[in-house]
C-alpha cells in the first residue's frame, strides 16, 4: 500500500479488526486440510484487505460492508493466485522420487561424489538414518526441509538445491530453516547437522 493512513483510517481499522479473523474463518470452514500456515498467510492477506479498504473506502457509506466485500476479495485472489504458483511448480516431494517411486536421491550423491573423510562419512550415515526416520514422521513443510538437508549434507549448497528443484535459494533456505528450528529440539542431532 502506497498511500498513508490518517488517523481516522487508522481508528476504522481497529474498530473493524475483528473482521479478519471471522472472515477468514467463515471462507475456510469447509477447508479442513488447510496448514496453519496458510491460515496465517490469509489471515495477513485479511489484515492487508482491511487497511487498503480504510483508505480507499467512502466516509459517507457504512464501513463493515464494504471491508467485508474487500476481505472475502483479497482471500480470494490470494487462492487464484496460490493455485497458478501451484500449477507452475513442481512440488519438492515429486522431485525426489522417480516414477517408479525410487528416490532421486542416490543419483544425486553418485553426481556430486564423496570427498569426505572416514569419520565424517560415519556421521553423515548415522545422521541421515535419523533424519530419514524424522523425515517420514514431519509435516510437509518440515519433511521438505529435512530433505533438502540431506542432501545439503551431502555436500550440495543451497543455490544448487535451487537449481535442482526450481525455486529460488531463499525457497531453500526456508524449509531448511523451518525444519532447522524444529529439530533445534533434539540436540543431539541438531549437533549433528550444525
Amino acid at each position: 500500500m502506497s498511500e498513508t493512513m490518517n488517523q481516522k483510517q487508522k481508528q476504522l481499522v481497529k474498530e473493524h479488526l475483528d473482521l479478519v479473523p471471522r472472515m477468514v474463518r467463515a471462507l475456510t470452514r469447509s477447508y479442513s486440510h488447510l496448514s496453519k500456515d496458510e491460515y496465517e498467510e490469509l489471515t495477513q492477506t485479511g489484515y492487508l484487505a482491511l487497511c487498503h479498504a480504510a483508505v480507499k473506502c467512502n466516509p459517507a457509506k457504512a464501513f463493515a460492508p464494504y471491508a467485508k466485500t474487500a476481505i472475502r476479495n483479497a482471500v480470494y485472489d490470494y487462492w487464484r493466485d496460490s493455485g497458478k504458483r501451484k500449477n507452475a511448480f513442481c512440488s519438492l516431494d515429486a522431485l525426489l522420487t522417480t516414477e517408479d517411486g525410487e528416490p532421486y536421491e542416490p543419483l544425486f550423491t553418485l553426481l556430486k561424489g564423496n570427498t569426505s573423510s572416514p569419520e565424517q562419512t560415519m556421521l553423515s550415515q548415522a545422521s541421515g538414518i535419523y533424519l530419514e526416520e524424522l523425515e517420514r514422521t514431519s509435516s510437509n513443510p518440515v519433511r521438505k526441509g529435512i530433505a533438502s538437508l540431506r542432501l545439503q549434507q551431502s555436500g550440495y549448497t543451497s543455490a544448487e538445491l535451487a537449481a535442482i528443484y526450481g525455486v529460488s535459494p531463499n525457497h531453500v533456505r526456508a524449509w531448511q530453516s523451518k525444519a532447522r528450528k524444529q529439530l533445534k529440539q533434539d540436540h543431539e542431532l541438531y549437533a549433528l547437522l550444525a
